[in-house]
C-alpha cells in the first residue's frame, strides 16, 4: 500500500478552500460560508480518493482577514507557516478567486511567501475559484485571459493551475451543473499530476 500524501489548500478567507475540499472528499462536511469572513477556525484534514491514488487534503485558515475576522493576516500566516513546516506537505493548492476584481498583489507575494516555506521539491499550483459565471466556453480560457495579470502579479506563467467552480452542484443553474463534475476532475487530475511519485 502506498504512503497517503499531504496535500494542503492555502488562500485567502472567503475564496473557496473548504468548498473545494468538500468537492473533493464527499462526506467532509467543511463548514462553508457565503462571507468573505473566514469560517475555517483549525486546520483539518480529510482522506481523499483521486482515482488509483489516495492523499490526506487539509483545510486550513483563511489569510488576509482583517480585525473583524477569525485571525487576523499575520497571525494567520504565522499560524500557516508553524503548520506548513509540521505536516511536510508534498503539494500546495494556492486558492485564488476568479474575479478580476479581487486580485491583488498580495495574491503574488503570499504564493512566493509560502513556496520558499516548503523545500524546493514542493509544487505549488493555483486553483482558479469562483467561475460559475464565467462567460467563456472553457473555465480554463480564463487563464489566458488573464495570463498577463497574473505574471504581473508574481504568478508564473508556467504555473500548474486549475480554473473552477467549487459551488455546490445544487447551487448551480441546471445549465451549468455539468461544471461542479468537471471542475472536480480537473482539480483532481492537477493534484495527480503533480504529486511527487
Amino acid at each position: 500500500m502506498s504512503r497517503k500524501r499531504n496535500v494542503i489548500i492555502i488562500g485567502q478567507s472567503g475564496v473557496g478552500k473548504s468548498s473545494l475540499i468538500n468537492m473533493l472528499c464527499p462526506g467532509a462536511k467543511a463548514d462553508t460560508s457565503n462571507d468573505t469572513t473566514g469560517c475555517t477556525k483549525e486546520e483539518k484534514e480529510y482522506p481523499c480518493d483521486l482515482g488509483g491514488q489516495s492523499c490526506r487534503v487539509h483545510d486550513t485558515i483563511g489569510l488576509e482577514e482583517g480585525r473583524w475576522g477569525l485571525l487576523p493576516d499575520k497571525k494567520a500566516q504565522k499560524r500557516l507557516k508553524t503548520y506548513l513546516r509540521t505536516k511536510e506537505p508534498h503539494l500546495l493548492v494556492y486558492c485564488m478567486p476568479g474575479r478580476r476584481s479581487c486580485l491583488k498583489k498580495s495574491h503574488g507575494r503570499n504564493y512566493k511567501k509560502f513556496k520558499s516555506v516548503v523545500s524546493n521539491d514542493v509544487r505549488v499550483v493555483v486553483v482558479i475559484t469562483g467561475l460559475e459565471n464565467f462567460e467563456g466556453l472553457n473555465l480554463e480560457d480564463w487563464w489566458s485571459q488573464n495570463e498577463k495579470e497574473l505574471q504581473n502579479l508574481g504568478i508564473p506563467k508556467t504555473a500548474g493551475h486549475a480554473c473552477i467552480t467549487a459551488l455546490p452542484k445544487a447551487e448551480l443553474e441546471s445549465r451549468k451543473k455539468y461544471l461542479y463534475d468537471k471542475s472536480c476532475e480537473d482539480v483532481k487530475t492537477l493534484i495527480k499530476s503533480n504529486l511527487p511519485r
